[in-house]
């Protein structure tokens, strides 16, 4: 989710992560920021089952919230 509560695909980190890659979920994600060196943050969001994950990359000023696809559309729909 963008920080404006709508949903974006996580390819659309590569304008600051330049060399993000094929990135598909969360998991592999925080590996390759604690790879390049940076300190990662995460934190499962146990209200939502699962559903979703926030991810902070201080460093990088980044304070992600990744979800399923089902949330997103059920946050659209709304």
């Amino acid at each position: 989710m963008s920080r404006h509560g709508e949903c974006a695909e996580i390819r659309s980190l590569q304008r600051k992560i330049p060399d993000i890659g094929n990135i598909e979920d969360p998991q592999s994600f925080i590996l390759f920021m604690e790879g390049k060196g940076h300190q990662v943050i995460s934190n499962e969001l146990k209200e939502l089952q699962g559903k979703a994950l926030q991810v902070s990359v201080p460093e990088k000023e980044l304070s992600l919230m990744f979800v399923k696809g089902s949330l997103c559309e059920e946050f659209i729909n709304r």
